[in-house]
Formats: structure tokens, C-alpha cells, sequence
């Protein structure tokens, strides 16, 4: 679409000095493309920003276009770019998308909305249907006032069926999205109380979300509220045969899926960050891929929720959030001696815990021609793994001086028991030995003049430090495990992760018979016994077999039968009428993470870190 034409459909003021092909709008700068040419930027007002502050640097990167309120006074002079002029840069975007969704009238069109599901139906529809149409859908969970008109932008005259997403947070608000994104096919999911603050019932959000089907002569819920179960709606609504449909819901539903609430993500960060000082830093740990949930999903979030830096266990790990467009600092906790020139190339920060990593830090540093590299120092407090003892104080401070290749960041160490009450003392030792290092460092070194307006930061607490250790928060704290809801003081976090999986199949199995390798488990009278695709390899620990462990189907405990295979499981669905296609969640709210680490006589860390990457990872914004 040209620029001239996106100004006379919002009736907009313009001054365009090269009539170019918009293909891509953009909201937010760190999400530009490599086809800036084709960009048009629209420069959205929120409470926590205005996007005119970031058409300068835009315009840098090659950006041409922009879309700007009436009242904004450009700063510069910007040669060669183009600018329409609206009275409020949120509604031109709507009216925008809109006057797209126009352009493409005979497009089938489906609408979801709901409490719950509404990524993952829509992913299964595109997946079940992708090779019969041409389907755009919803980026990611791209379901708010500025994501469903991005989502309705990506529509072509050659378009055949959209799935679009529609979340609302408040009454008056599925009005603007209707008209944007105008469905011909609605579909449902399922209503909680989830963002239900502003709506004072249930039934009063459940009302306001049927607003998107007005226009609809068909709307689809299953009252089971099973996923596979709503899909299989859709396509029969689409004419599909019933044989075709459970073909192709048998292939799909073989997935075994690892959810992660990116909204609950944000709000556990949230909780964490009320309980520091405004000017404390809060660095967040996504090493071992975000403990195994997908490390760059979850910086781009923590990138957007305020985290200050991000933290990871190896160079390659930060070289991959580098290239992912990650800005934020990130400290590489265990720096290769051969990773080196790799990450002082990609900007990252060294943790620095022995006199020979740091030689070899200022040596590199050096060779590239460098001058007070940041680094990070650890200070060993009683952990006894990595760190400076007190006793390397004097030595250490003077070989920082005597150099200008690098300069300390931030100077730090780790609390080991800091989530055992019995061991407080202890803890209480360990910040005082740290702090005692970390200010004869710091002291010395703000003598130096490289260190004015460079004072390195302190910080030692950890995810359960932060709830019990609040007062020792210093300048920076590091969260990690607490991001994915367990907190170590019983407050009500948010379950961010779930993993499940589905059933394949259900067949009576006679009293009599054994279930499983090794004949472990015999039935003494008739079961129904379903197959879920997911097993030791995917992270569903062996031990959990024959009765020890449970999964979650049509929310009852159904136990483990046999033993747990390579790649499947056998579980007794024995009560619960359950079908193929139907969810079994291996763990989430109704069967916490914490539960089955304690079963199994683990930590949640370990529960989560082992689910294996050949696991689908799902991301969703409530």
C-alpha cells in the first residue's frame, strides 16, 4: 500500500517526499526489521513513553516513513522522510487496519477470543488448515488494541482465511477490535476470571467478549473446552469430512507442548521489583535456555517488563540473544577462556573470578584495543565454587589499578542457603564477608580517575534473598528461579510454565493383563488405558511409572501405568471418559512443579531444565 494511499484512507495531513510501498508497520523500535525502506512507524503515546522520542534513532537505521500526532514539534530535520499527521496515532493505526480488512471482502475470517486458549486454537487451526488455504494469522499473542490491527495489517488480496486473536481488558473495548477485524466465523474459548478486575462479573466479560461475534453466522464453543475438541468444530463448520478431521487432529495432537504464560512472566517480575527501591537493578537469569522455557522468548519479555540486565551461563548462549536483537547488558556468568574476543565482539560482560581470568580478560581486551572493558567480579562468601577470597583483596585492587583494558562493573557473590531459615545465620555471615570485600574494592578503586561516574554496583541476593533478605538488596539483585512463580516467603505467584501433552488413544485393558516393558504393573480388574506422546526423553522422569507419578486429565489425577517408555506413557484414564485428542497436563496449576520435585526428591530447577528442546515451547499473553 503507498504512503498516499494510507493518507486519504484516514483523511490525514502529509508532507510525503517519496511516494514508497509500505509492507510493514511498526510500533515499537527494537522490533525493526532488515526492510526499513518499507517501514512505516507509527509513533504511539503510552504513560510509559512517546514514540516521537524514537523516530531520530529510527531514521538512523534507515526508517523513511512515519505516522505522528498533530502536536508532535519534530526536533529535527529529517531530509528525505515522509510524515502523515493524525489527531491520535492508536486510532489511525485501528482505522488503518480497518480500512484494510475493507480492502479484502470475500477473506473467511476467524474470530477468537476467550479467557484461555486462544493462542494455541489458533496455532492447531493453522497447522490443521494451513495447506488448504492461504492463511494469515496473529503474530505470536498479538490480541490488544495495538496487536490485532499489526495482525489484520498482514492480510492480502490473495488472503483465503485469517485467524485472528481479540483479548480485552476492560468494557469498550471489543467494539474497536470487531470493527477491525470483522469476523465471519467466531470462536470461543474459555472464560475465567483472568483480567477480570475491570468487568464485574463472568457473565458481565463473557458479554463484552460476544461483541466480536455481531457480525458472525457462525460461533463455536465446545463446553468441554478442549482444544482439539474446538478445532474439530472449526473444520467441520469449513465442510471438512469427518474422516479428515480426525486424521489430521491425530497427527496434530501427537504434539506434547511446554505452555509459558509470558503475562504471568511480567507479573512475578512485577511482584520482585515492588519489594526492591525504585533505583535498585534487577538482572534476570536466563542461562540453561531460561531454565529450559526458551531464553529468547523470555529476554524479549523481561526486555519489555524492565528488567535492567540479563545474565547467562556461557558466551554462545548471549551471542544467541545478541543476534536476536537483544540490547539490554548481559553478564556471562562462566566465560570460556577461548570465548573471549567472541564476547568483547558481541558486547557481553565477563564475570571474572580468579587472578588467571582475569589476565586473560586484560589480555584480550588489550589485543582488541579496548579500554575499561566492563567486567563483573565474584567474591567467594562461602559457597566455595567460584570467587575471590578476602585474603586476594590487596593484590586484587591493585592489579585493577594498574590497568585501563577493563573496568569493574559490578563486584558480587552467591548466597547459597539463602531459602533455609536454619541456615540464616550463615547467610547473614556471607553478606557481611561479601561486603567487606566489595567495599574495600570499591573504595579503593574510586580513587582512580576512570571510576568517577562509574562507581561499581554491589549485589549478592538471589531469587529467595529478595523476599527474606530485602535490606541486603544493595545496588542490584539477580533473579532467577522466583521468575517462574515459586517464592520462597509463601507468596501467591503465578504459575508461568505448563507442560502437556495429549491422548492418543484409549483402550480397555482386561484384569489380568501387564502394562508396559519389564511387566511392572498388572490390573486386577478392567482399566481404560490411554497413550500420551511423552516419555524419559522429553523429560518425564522414569521414575514416575508404574503408580508413583500422576497426570492431569479432564481434571482428575490419573496415575502412571508401567514403566515410562523413551518416547510415551501409559496412563488410567479409568472414570474419566476421556478420548483421543483430549490434554493430559504433566504439570502446571492443577499439578504444581513444586509437587513433582518433591515427589522425586529434586528441585523445580531440575524439573524444569530437563524438559528437552524437542518439546514444543507455546508462548501466550493473557
Amino acid at each position: 500500500m503507498k504512503l498516499t494511499e494510507i493518507a486519504v484512507a484516514l483523511h490525514a495531513q502529509a508532507g510525503i517526499t517519496n511516494d514508497t510501498d509500505i509492507n510493514y508497520l511498526l510500533t515499537d523500535s527494537r522490533e525493526l526489521g532488515s526492510d526499513a525502506e518499507h517501514t512505516l512507524f507509527i509513533a504511539l503515546r503510552t504513560e510509559q513513553r512517546d514514540g516521537a522520542d524514537f523516530i531520530a534513532p529510527l531514521f538512523e537505521r534507515g526508517v523513511r516513513a512515519f505516522m505522528v500526532r498533530k502536536d508532535v514539534r519534530l526536533r529535527d530535520v529529517y531530509r528525505g522522510a515522509s510524515f502523515i499527521f493524525v489527531e491520535d496515532t492508536l486510532a489511525a493505526l485501528q482505522d488503518l487496519a480497518a480500512y484494510k480488512r475493507s480492502l479484502c471482502p470475500n477473506c473467511q475470517v476467524i474470530g477468537i477470543t476467550g479467557s484461555n486458549g486462544k493462542t494455541v486454537v489458533k496455532e492447531w487451526l493453522y497447522e490443521l488448515l494451513k495447506d488448504d488455504y492461504r492463511i494469515v494469522r496473529s503474530p505470536k499473542s498479538y490480541n490488544s488494541q495495538i496487536g490485532v490491527p499489526l495482525s489484520v495489517w498482514q492480510l492480502q488480496p490473495d488472503t483465503e482465511l485469517a485467524l485472528f486473536e481479540a483479548g480485552i481488558s476492560q468494557p469498550g473495548e471489543m467494539e474497536k477490535l470487531e470493527r477491525i477485524i470483522r469476523p465471519t466465523m467466531g470462536v470461543i474459548t474459555y472464560i475465567g476470571q483472568e483480567h477480570g478486575e475491570n468487568f464485574s462479573s463472568i457473565e458481565e466479560k463473557r458479554a463484552e467478549k460476544m461483541k466480536l461475534f455481531k457480525g458472525c453466522s457462525t460461533i463455536i464453543e465446545d463446553a468441554t473446552h478442549q482444544n482439539a475438541r474446538t478445532c474439530a468444530a472449526v473444520m467441520r463448520a469449513l465442510g471438512y469430512e469427518e474422516e479428515v478431521i480426525q486424521e489430521r487432529l491425530l497427527k496434530k495432537t501427537h504434539e506434547t507442548v511446554l505452555r509459558v504464560n509470558l503475562t504471568a512472566l511480567a507479573d512475578n517480575v512485577r511482584y520482585f521489583k515492588n519489594l526492591l527501591k525504585p533505583e535498585t537493578k534487577l538482572t534476570c537469569m536466563v542461562k540453561a535456555f531460561a531454565y529450559g522455557t526458551g531464553s529468547i522468548e523470555i529476554a524479549e519479555c523481561l526486555q519489555e517488563c524492565g528488567a535492567d540486565c540479563l545474565a547467562v551461563a556461557v558466551c554462545d548462549e548471549g551471542v544467541e540473544l545478541r543476534r536476536a536483537g537483544i540490547h539490554l547488558p548481559i553478564i556471562i556468568m562462566d566465560p570460556e577462556v577461548t570465548a573471549l574476543s567472541t564476547i568483547i565482539e558481541n558486547n557481553l560482560e565477563p564475570n571474572i573470578y580468579s587472578f588467571q581470568s582475569l589476565e586473560n580478560i586484560i589480555m584480550v581486551a588489550n589485543q582488541s584495543g579496548m579500554e575499561h572493558y566492563p567486567i563483573h567480579i565474584k567474591i567467594d562468601s562461602g559457597m566455595h565454587r567460584l570467587g575471590f577470597d578476602w585474603a586476594d583483596m590487596p593484590q586484587l585492587l591493585s592489579r585493577l589499578a594498574e590497568q585501563k583494558a577493563v573496568r569493574v562493573k559490578s563486584i558480587f557473590s552467591h548466597l547459597c542457603v539463602a531459602d533455609e531459615p536454619q541456615w540464616d545465620d550463615f547467610t547473614r555471615e556471607q553478606i557481611a564477608l561479601f561486603s567487606r570485600c566489595a567495599d574495600f574494592l570499591i573504595e579503593g578503586l574510586e580513587k582512580r580517575p576512570e571510576y568517577v561516574g562509574h562507581r561499581p554496583m554491589k549485589h549478592i541476593l538471589n531469587s529467595a534473598g529478595i523476599e527474606r533478605f530485602t535490606e541486603y538488596q544493595f545496588d542490584m539483585c539477580r533473579l532467577g528461579i522466583g521468575l517462574y512463580g515459586f517464592s520462597f516467603s509463601g507468596a501467591q505467584l503465578r504459575n508461568v510454565c505448563t507442560l502437556k501433552s495429549t491422548l492418543l488413544s484409549v483402550k480397555t485393558i482386561r484384569a489380568g493383563e501387564s502394562i508396559g516393558y519389564g511387566r511392572h504393573t498388572w490390573l486386577k480388574e478392567d482399566r481404560q488405558i490411554a497413550v500420551i506422546p511423552i516419555g524419559y526423553a522429553d523429560g518425564f522422569d522414569r521414575r514416575l511409572g508404574n503408580g508413583a507419578g500422576h497426570v492431569i486429565v479432564r481434571g482428575k489425577r490419573c496415575p502412571v501405568m508401567g514403566n515410562v517408555c523413551m518416547d510415551l506413557a501409559m496412563i488410567d484414564v479409568t472414570g474419566t471418559d476421556a478420548q483421543p485428542g483430549d490434554e493430559a497436563i504433566i504439570f502446571g496449576d492443577q499439578l504444581p512443579i513444586a509437587e513433582l520435585a518433591e515427589q522425586l526428591g529434586t528441585i523445580t530447577y531440575e524439573i524444569l531444565t530437563g524438559v528437552s528442546r524437542r518439546v514444543k515451547r507455546i508462548y501466550y499473553k493473557e
